[in-house]
């Protein structure tokens, strides 16, 4: 019955009698590739931490003797391959997480030595290595969220992330939290049009689909798909996240114009370095600190401003950072990664407020049946 069923939704895909689904692209996106993907990032950072810090503590050991060196970058190439195998020969979700954490210790192992591969002396050292790293990372994050936050989902992605979480549960079982979320992919595709006929061969499926318990893997996926904390929508964690950006852009202002009045007064000439931590921390002051004197006005312009700040701190400002002081400027980092979240969730619940209170304007009568309802 099962294969009749996946055979029914294939046919019902391919069916040319479907006047109101039209052809979805050849690239189809993963519901989960957003969260697969940072989680492959936050592994590999976590990844170069703890290697720097062993390689450290040990004074730097090298594998091979005298003759050889045998250098881990070679063994995080061995784990994206492993990664890669896992994923080119099995299906389901386990080996896709196991695929993530081998090809993120290899990531992490792999761009820990990016400063030998771009020095002709192989220098481990190189200081603008660590400011690299964060540039690679950066760019690999901002991809991702491009790819899966321009648009919606497809109606043919909506479908066949729910077809795939049936047919793994066909054979592991579906969590709650599973299941409904393959429902509202239907739900989403049943509403764009799709044929029936291929939305009831997957909801067939996802009856068949034996209930799990959710386990300590599943727990860890559903927090990183969750929402942020409900502490960053009060209004005090707004404006600690307001001043403390305001304040470390004012520092890094303060620094910066400090540092460059010694390289002037020294004939050493201007560093670059300084130069681009002045511009990022200027811009983010001026923002940050326009934002907090109209914060009150209870306008989203100044939360706008506030998030361009915070973008500001971590694109532009902390390059130049790392730079400069290497892993000492992850502290920054923390701070502006907190902050955008603060403001990101404060434009988010304003917007919703916003788009409500439109609503209700726009169509009095619905109003007064909600009114009545509550």
């Amino acid at each position: 019955m099962t294969e009749r069923a996946v055979h029914q939704v294939t046919a019902a895909l391919d069916s040319t009698e479907r006047p109101t689904y039209k052809r979805g692209p050849r690239l189809l996106r993963d519901a989960h590739a957003g969260t697969l993907v940072e989680a492959f990032v936050v592994i590999g950072i976590l990844t170069i931490l703890v290697t720097r810090a062993y390689l450290y503590a040990t004074g730097f050991p090298q594998i091979g003797g005298a003759t050889l060196h045998i250098a881990h970058a070679l063994w995080g190439g061995l784990g994206m391959v492993a990664a890669l195998v896992i994923v080119f020969s099995f299906l389901g979700d386990l080996p896709r997480i196991v695929a993530v954490v081998a090809g993120g210790i290899g990531f992490g192992l792999f761009l820990d030595e990016v400063g030998k591969f771009v020095t002709q002396t192989n220098d481990y050292f190189f200081q603008p290595a660590v400011a690299i790293m964060y540039v690679v990372i950066v760019a690999l994050l901002l991809l991702n969220r491009w790819l899966n936050d321009v648009r919606p989902p497809t109606t043919a992605e909506s479908v066949v992330n729910a077809a795939s979480t049936a047919a793994d549960g066909l054979i592991h079982g579906l969590t709650e939290s599973r299941r409904a979320e393959a429902q509202r992919q239907l739900r989403r595709a049943a509403a764009d049009g799709v044929d029936p006929t291929a939305i009831a061969c997957v909801e067939d499926m996802l009856s068949r689909c034996e209930p799990r318990s959710a386990g300590r893997v599943d727990a860890v996926l559903a927090r990183l798909r969750g929402p942020l904390p409900s502490g960053l929508d009060g209004t005090r964690a707004l404006w600690t996240a307001a001043i403390a950006l305001a304040l470390f852009s004012t520092a890094g202002v303060v620094n910066a114009v400090a540092t460059l009045q010694e390289d002037l007064a020294g004939d050493t000439g201007t560093d670059i370095t300084t130069i681009g931590q002045m511009c990022g921390s200027v811009v983010a002051f001026t923002l940050s600190w326009i934002a907090i004197v109209n914060l009150r006005n209870g306008k989203i312009w100044p939360l706008r401003l506030l998030r361009a700040a915070a973008l500001v701190t971590i694109l532009l400002t902390e390059v130049f950072n790392f730079v400069a002081e290497e892993f000492g400027a992850l502290i920054n980092v923390g701070v502006g990664l907190t902050a955008l979240a603060v403001f990101s969730r404060h434009i988010m619940l304003r917007e919703r407020r916003e788009h409500s209170v439109e609503y209700s304007n726009d169509d009095p009568r619905e109003s007064v049946s909600s009114a009545q309802a509550t």
